[in-house]
């Protein structure tokens, strides 16, 4: 499985409806696209970071982009800062 790790700094006064947007609507349809949502962590007040897995996950990160729920939605809105990578499991 590849797991990318997702770290964001989210918006000063935007938490609440950030973990809101991420519960209700990323999480759900990152599961419905096939996607394994392995943790998500608070690092203090504004840091957020989140853990997501798949087999293919190229092919499913676009089909999760071009769901009509997610166009739905930006949660990019409540990001300041975003850091993407791939990680590769050692346990």
């Amino acid at each position: 499985m590849t797991v990318q790790m997702r770290r964001y700094r989210i918006k000063e006064g935007t938490r609440e409806a950030f973990q809101k947007v991420f519960l209700e609507v990323i999480v759900p349809l990152r599961q419905a696209t096939g996607f394994r949502v392995l943790g998500a962590y608070w690092i203090g007040e504004r840091e957020f970071l989140w853990f997501v897995g798949h087999e293919n996950f190229r092919e499913a990160e676009k089909a999760y982009y071009q769901h009509p729920e997610r166009k739905k939605v930006d949660p990019s809105q409540f990001l300041e800062e975003i850091e993407t990578r791939f990680v590769e499991r050692l346990i």
